[in-house]
């Protein structure tokens, strides 16, 4: 008999192996239906040079217009699925939401502060109970109790713009941290050098600048750049962690220890934190973890503030340059409100205008473009294509794919209010539902982030309104839109005129119904 030797023996039983995993492999790829269509990976980098780093959406919509509303491709490793169609996000984020509800995990997260994040959380028990503590204060039966303050909040918002309209983008930031504040910590902002807003707007822009794309990409193509020492040349990566870790606790922790010093001097109004704190035991070191890790989330990127914020910005670019939309609107709330008050939430279903206004400036320029990625639990089929264990990206991108989809929305870069009404006068049903998610992981805050940026803009069209600056020569100066890029976008700063629209009228006299109240 012939010995072979245990190093041929090893060497034989490993092809052995090979040839029977490539048999297996190709046996499962020809056996189970295709995959959707995609682009050609490349070995190891998969498509990932394909991709404009700084505003992927880009590269999926050209992407579309190839391959159709689901494309497959690879970013180095991670498989991905890229949705274009609302009504395929429907189907599989809605009414699969069993397969489609997890998040993909990233090194990333902890590195910088935001493994609490629900957002980001993976599915399962401890995003439940944040997400039952986000429920309580911001489902859509709540929403009424908040809008005392969300109207005070808009009132404060006209008085900031009447003294420094210039300085537009941080009232619009205030506006939104001044009803926040109040529905999660029972808090009003004084100015933006509070501390506890100085902890959350710290905490905000270290997010923004951590996870853009190109620097998750790189993160996540180079682990190694979260280990170097902070003091190492090149380091930016570590040393915005070691401030973003930091800021994650302040976030944490100072407002929640305003809460408790108020709650234990029986000082405490009712908010989000004390009514969590009070239905259960304040020592259950769980449950107190997660009020804290939940109260201070609904102050980073994919909750009320940054949207709200972003997509008041994009109105009052919409308003600059479609006055007569502006004028329009304007006309409603005359008719409707008069000039001897300001308007409320009781006006809302009488001013449709206005609210197609809203509806329109959520579809002309979605602040979250790409939506934040879900991930497979199990592998799926769907429309005829093997959907494998992968990370799926909605894509709401603002100058095409389901916002601009033109057999939706015709001549979708133009902001047209009016595509929102019927042919009978009436608003249609389409309430623009896609920027705050899809299935179990929509925005458990869409209700107020809505209520938020609808008396927002009701308010600022009844008392002002906003056109071109001008030049030397009295002439206007032509705007040219610019957007930041991340994982939110919004206009950046221009300059405007932001006008009285009835000097004789003061404002102190239209708000005068409405205690302010003291500022914490």
């Amino acid at each position: 008999m012939l010995d072979i030797g245990p190093g041929l023996y090893f060497a034989i039983s490993g092809l052995v192996v090979a040839v029977l995993s490539y048999c297996r492999k190709y046996s499962l790829n020809h056996s189970r239906p295709p995959l959707p269509p995609g682009p050609t990976p490349l070995p190891v980098l998969g498509n990932v040079l394909s991709l404009d780093s700084a505003r992927p959406w880009l590269t999926f919509n050209a992407w579309r217009s190839t391959y159709g509303d689901i494309i497959y491709a690879h970013l180095l490793s991670k498989p991905v699925l890229i949705v274009n169609s609302e009504e395929v996000a429907k189907d599989l984020f809605d009414r699969r939401s069993s397969i489609y509800s997890d998040r993909p995990q990233s090194i990333v997260y902890g590195a910088f502060a935001s493994d609490f994040n629900m957002g980001f959380m993976p599915y399962g028990n401890r995003w439940r109970l944040h997400r039952r503590i986000f429920h309580q204060s911001f489902h859509q039966a709540a929403t009424p109790a908040h809008h005392d303050v969300q109207l005070r909040s808009a009132h404060k918002m006209l008085f900031n713009l009447l003294q420094d309209p210039s300085n537009y983008p941080s009232h619009f930031q205030m506006f939104t941290l001044t009803f926040m504040l109040s529905i999660i910590y029972d808090c009003e902002a004084k100015a933006k050098d509070d501390h506890v807003v100085h902890a959350i707007t710290r905490y905000g822009e270290l997010i923004v600048d951590g996870f853009a794309p190109a620097a998750m990409m790189l993160m996540e193509i180079f682990p190694f750049l979260l280990q170097l020492p902070s003091w190492f040349p090149g380091a930016t990566f570590k040393r915005t962690s070691l401030k973003c870790i930091q800021a994650g606790h302040d976030v944490k922790e100072i407002p929640f220890q305003y809460v408790k010093e108020r709650m234990s001097a029986n000082d405490m109004g009712p908010c989000l934190v004390a009514d969590a704190l009070n239905r259960s035991s304040q020592e259950d070191d769980v449950n107190t973890t997660a009020v804290k890790e939940a109260a201070s989330v609904a102050f980073t990127g994919i909750l009320p503030l940054t949207q709200t914020t972003a997509t008041l910005l994009v109105f009052f670019l919409a308003m600059v340059l479609n006055p007569e939309v502006q004028a329009k609107a304007q006309a409603e709330i005359d008719l409707v409100v008069g000039k001897d008050r300001l308007p409320n939430f009781d006006d809302r279903p009488a001013l449709p205008y206005v609210e197609a206004i809203l509806r329109e400036t959520l579809r002309w320029h979605p602040v979250i473009p790409m939506g934040v990625p879900h991930a497979t639990t199990t592998s799926d089929v769907y429309n005829g294509y093997f959907i494998p264990k992968a990370l799926i990206y909605p894509n709401n991108e603002p100058f095409r794919a389901m916002t601009h989809d033109a057999t939706k929305y015709p001549s979708p870069d133009e902001f047209k209010p009016e595509r929102f009404f019927q042919n009978d006068g009436s608003l249609n049903s389409d309430t623009m539902r896609l920027g705050f998610g899809w299935g179990r992981r929509i925005c458990v805050g869409r209700h107020v982030v809505d209520a938020s940026l609808w008396i927002a803009i009701a308010n600022f069209l009844a008392f002002f309104s906003v056109h071109k600056a001008l030049d030397e020569h009295g002439m206007e100066i032509p705007v040219v839109p610019k957007f930041t890029t991340g994982f939110t976008v919004h206009p950046k700063t221009f300059p405007c005129r932001i006008l009285q629209r009835f000097p004789d009228v003061s404002l102190q006299t239209l708000t005068r119904s409405t205690n302010l109240g003291p500022l914490c």
